[in-house]
């Protein structure tokens, strides 16, 4: 079997903004399903191949590179498969290519595969059995933790914007957190309408960092920092927990 899996989609409606191109929700949402029906024919898609699993994925690290946005009723073809490990992480991933055949983006995603027992991350190198194939070095470009600044290193940063959210039904996945598209929705949605008529996402990092319940509410953080980069942190209400943080870099749209 090939671990390589391409799939075909058309931009609906519902999955532009706008400005009448795909948004990076969009995208995120190609991701999930292909990721899904790639672990399902590779036989390690826990929820789908149990009614109690043993073991189930996470995203840990995602980073989104996007060179060329779709625009509505295009065709966009999307092509999965395994990385290799990297420490714990099992790195997927994802290119994206327009209807001539041309690379226009592509993701990497960290992933964990968590034992459900006994609630801790199961390891990639050395897996039998289904991830056996798993069992090599990820050679690629490997995800950083993004830093994230203490309360008193925020005096010092240029705060642009704070918004309040909430974490709804809606918003949970099988395992009762937020799903990780949703924190991608969160980050977008705090960027000025301004910007976002001028300039498009060309580059999205995001790690999350704890699991953001029904009914929890957060602070979601723009930020510039001394680099010059929009820096995006969701953090509880007292500053205490960080759910997400997330590095972000725009250019001006043609």
């Amino acid at each position: 079997m090939s671990l390589k899996l391409r799939e075909n989609y058309k931009v609906e409606f519902d999955r532009i903004d706008f400005n009448g191109k795909i948004s990076i929700n969009g995208l995120c949402s190609y991701m999930q399903m292909i990721a899904a029906n790639h672990a399902s024919l590779l036989g390690f898609n826990y929820y789908k191949n149990s009614d109690t699993p043993e073991y189930y994925w996470i995203l840990s690290r995602v980073k989104y590179v996007i060179e060329t946005y779709p625009r509505w009723e295009d065709e966009v073809k999307v092509e999965t498969y395994p990385g290799g490990y990297d420490k714990l992480f099992a790195v997927r991933l994802f290119d994206f290519y327009n209807q001539e055949d041309q690379k226009i983006g592509y993701i990497i995603g960290d992933y964990i595969l968590m034992d459900a027992v006994k609630k801790r991350p199961a390891r990639i190198k050395g897996a039998t059995g289904t991830l056996a194939f798993l069992d090599f070095p990820y050679e690629g470009e490997c995800l950083e933790k993004l830093r994230i600044p203490s309360k008193e290193e925020l005096n010092d940063l240029q705060v642009i914007k704070v918004e309040r959210r909430k974490a709804f039904y809606s918003e949970m996945d099988l395992n009762e957190h937020m799903n990780n598209a949703h924190y991608i929705r969160w980050i977008v949605d705090v960027l000025p309408i301004e910007w976002l008529k001028t300039h498009e996402i060309s580059s999205l990092e995001v790690n999350y960092n704890t699991a953001i319940t029904c009914g929890t509410e957060v602070d979601v953080l723009l930020i510039q920092n001394e680099s010059k980069e929009y820096m995006i942190y969701g953090s509880s209400i007292d500053g205490n927990i960080n759910y997400f943080a997330s590095r972000l870099k725009l250019r001006c749209m043609d």
